[in-house]
């Protein structure tokens, strides 16, 4: 079918036409199932196919025709950095039109009222069900959801927030939800729950060969068939003699079996790196641990470097400089993937911070960076221009020890590779520790069908963050009405009943009445003015109610130490996961511990009380950590100290910034003045990342932990200070466009010392 033919079901002529200057002529059998199956006629359906396979296409021209009918769209996503890519992406297919084109992924604690003017709005699923509970009244112009990555239902961390958000704009809305899936076994579950139409599909645009390659070098298998008849299995090698000859001689010399094991398989992937730039492509091979990680772009830099072009070189260069000062003061981190770089390779893992990772992938995509050795995590990121996929590692470590990573992660994983707008095919190539567990690989993981999902909303925090939100909001004002909700859940759907749940309700509510947030008499619910805050602040009862003792006790000590507060925080569901406190850690955490005690707030367990006295001692570490951050301590040190990464920290500094809002939130509705005042002066040290001189300096824009240390020592503390220095002293502190921003927000936007005023309008 040609997409053309989308203009006669209602999508608009511009979007189209866009469409095709893509170079997007014909729908592909997926998209045009959808379109049979009526996806532009308002049919809820489910997608399920391959990463690449053109989803997003068919969740377009459904977004067109919704706007065209003078519906808002929702366009929801897992994670931020999916957010961002998806509102660049149709923020360029709808400019200069009349639609306008949203994001919001981030304050929890807003209402999303500057979302009523937007058209189409894109957010993560955790952002529109904070947003539900102020209740917007734009919501009811909703006429579709788009849920990408549904398959996430089965995650515990996302899945319980997806089955609930949707649970309940079925409820309140009248809609067409589009789910967009990878390939799952029990797609058909998913579509009956939601009253939806089933489009699944093996089909991909590009070929995807997968293979395995062992100590006789790679088989691959393009299709189920290929591996049922030996004869079409394709062989190949990528070793050289004097590779197998250098292979053995490391062998040879290495002492463990472990390390020998991590060797082949890094002699492996560098085997594929070298074969895969001969042909001027490029691979992303995933490891099991950030550690891993580095060292394998390492490695793999010491084969790319030699492929570079002068001009590469060049703009490397460039590029890993701006990695490596993204934070100001470069660390180790920092400078290990600067060098990275400087080869044309590049690690990815949570441990980055945001902007470090938005530079790798935009110069991946530039064909600048020819390899990235990342975490599981960029499975289910940014569409990436990888022709080899490398899953150097089927096995991770988990509670029970080594154990294979789930079929549906290895799918996600080789289908990043071969995509449709760069490759005619791609390569998807499994490691295995030797060639007898070859056909494990291919059966589990090439042959093998991916896990069913299952919901996974029995889990209490789950359950009693989103009953009081439903009270809160009106939405189950009994408990009648709140079990009716509960029955409507994909939960439901598949068990049959929810006795368990409905067991479990009862004593959340009684919970929720002890903790002063519910009012229940006669099965009737309703919130009180404090339940209905904590709804809206988005953390779970538990929480708030352990923040209110917790600043209860502060209340009676004249002043709250920082790290009492810290590790009341810590000690939180929403603090998870807590740094690990390893062995050679605990003697030195104990006896702080008691030099520390009397400036906590929380008591200490017993050390026979394993779990408590673990998890405690732990909050303890989390919270030193965040007491070096706010009292300026060098990252590099931080990271020696407490093993943590930049991006680790600023994820912990994330999550604490908002408990200490909630805390301020409490204390002002419970109208405790002092400890709203003392809570939003830690709060902004925790921000910001500094000590307490600079909490005026950094109120200023454009001024953080760096420029307002610079400043400070430069004897600029207060606005009067501001007013009184001359702009030339002051650029040379903070760089002339701040400098410019500071006299302006001080009053003085037109005065200067006059020595200075044709320096003042020199172009920057």
């Amino acid at each position: 079918m040609n997409v053309g033919r989308a203009k006669e079901r209602g999508v608009p002529d511009f979007l189209v036409e866009r469409i095709k200057e893509k170079g997007i002529e014909e729908l592909n059998p997926p998209q045009e199932q959808a379109i049979n199956s009526g996806v532009l006629e308002g049919e809820n359906m489910i997608v399920s196919s391959p990463t690449a396979s053109g989803k997003t296409l068919i969740a377009t021209l459904s977004i067109g025709k919704t706007l065209r009918e003078g519906k808002k769209a929702l366009y929801l996503v897992p994670l931020k950095a999916l957010a961002s890519e998806k509102y660049r992406d149709y923020k360029e297919l709808f400019e200069g039109k009349d639609y306008r084109v949203g994001m919001n992924v981030g304050d929890k604690d807003s209402s999303g009222k500057r979302l009523a003017s937007k058209d189409l709005i894109i957010m993560t699923v955790e952002k529109l069900d904070a947003i539900l509970r102020h209740k917007p009244s734009w919501i009811k112009d909703v006429g579709l959801v788009v849920e990408d990555e549904i398959h996430l239902l089965n995650s515990e961390e996302r899945g319980p927030t997806v089955e609930v958000t949707l649970t309940r704009l079925k409820d309140i809305l009248d809609f067409q939800v589009l789910g967009l899936s990878a390939t799952i076994s029990n797609s058909d579950e998913l579509a009956e729950w939601l009253d939806a139409e089933l489009v699944k599909s093996e089909y991909r645009p590009v070929d995807l060969k997968e293979g395995v390659y062992h100590s006789e070098g790679i088989e691959y298998y393009l299709n189920s068939e290929d591996i049922k008849s030996p004869k079409k299995q394709k062989k190949a090698t990528f070793k050289t003699g004097k590779e197998k000859l250098e292979e053995r001689e490391v062998e040879t010399e290495l002492k463990t079996e472990k390390k020998n094991l991590r060797t082949n398989k890094s002699r492996a992937t560098l085997n594929v790196l070298e074969n895969t730039l001969s042909q001027d492509k490029q691979m992303i091979s995933f490891v099991r641990s950030r550690k891993s990680a580095e060292s394998e772009a390492e490695k793999q830099g010491k084969v790319t470097k030699g492929n570079l072009s002068r001009e590469e070189h060049r703009k490397l260069e460039e590029l890993s400089k701006r990695v490596k000062n993204v934070l100001g003061n470069p660390t180790k981190q920092c400078k290990r993937l600067s060098r990275c770089i400087k080869h044309g390779t590049a690690f990815h893992h949570a441990g980055l911070v945001g902007e470090q990772r938005h530079l790798i992938e935009d110069a991946f995509k530039d064909n600048l960076i020819k390899s990235i050795s990342a975490t599981p995590t960029l499975a289910a990121g940014v569409s990436l221009p990888a022709y080899r996929i490398v899953i150097r590692d089927v096995k991770r470590y988990t509670n029970s020890g080594l154990d294979f990573i789930p079929v549906l992660e290895y799918k996600q994983m080789a289908g990043r590779a071969g995509r449709p707008e760069h490759h005619d095919e791609g390569e998807a190539i499994a490691v295995a520790k030797d060639s007898g567990s070859k056909e494990e690989i291919r059966d589990r993981y090439i042959l093998g069908e991916p896990e069913k999902i299952y919901s996974k909303l029995a889990m209490e925090p789950v359950l009693r963050m989103h009953t009081l939100s439903l009270i809160a909001t009106g939405f189950a004002p009994d408990f009648d009405s709140l079990e009716d909700f509960f029955s409507k859940t994909f939960y439901a759907y598949q068990y049959g009943e929810i006795s368990e749940i409905k067991e479990k309700l009862k004593g959340i509510v009684e919970k929720l009445e002890e903790y002063d947030f519910v009012e229940a008499k006669d099965r009737n619910l309703r919130p009180t003015k404090l339940g209905k805050r904590v709804s809206e602040l988005y953390i779970d009862p538990k929480t708030a109610y352990h923040l209110i003792e917790t600043l209860e006790e502060a209340r009676e000590k004249e002043e709250t130490a920082s790290v009492g507060l810290l590790q009341a925080i810590a000690n939180t569901v929403e603090m998870q996961p807590l740094l690990k406190v390893k062995k050679g850690d605990k003697a030195d955490l104990e006896d702080l511990l008691q030099k520390t005690e009397d400036r906590l707030l929380e008591e200490i367990p017993e050390p026979w009380e394993d779990y408590d006295y673990n998890r405690f001692l732990k909050s303890f570490k989390t919270a030193l950590m965040l007491e070096g951050w706010i009292n300026e301590e060098d990252e590099d040190e931080m990271m020696e100290r407490f093993g943590v990464t930049p991006g680790g920290i600023r994820a912990k500094v994330e999550n604490a910034d908002w408990l200490l809002y909630a805390c301020q939130e409490i204390a002002t509705l419970k109208e405790w003045e002092n400890m709203r005042n003392r809570t939003k002066k830690l709060r902004t040290r925790v921000k910001h990342g500094i000590k307490e001189e600079l909490v005026r300096l950094v109120r200023f824009k454009g001024i953080g932990r760096v420029r307002a240390r610079r400043l400070y020592e430069k004897g600029i503390e207060t606005t009067s200070d501001i007013r009184e220095v001359g702009f030339t002293r002051l650029k040379k502190m903070v760089g002339k466009r701040t400098a410019k921003r500071l006299k302006e927000e001080v009053g003085q936007d037109n005065v200067f010392d006059k020595e200075n005023v044709l320096d003042y309008f020199k172009k920057d």
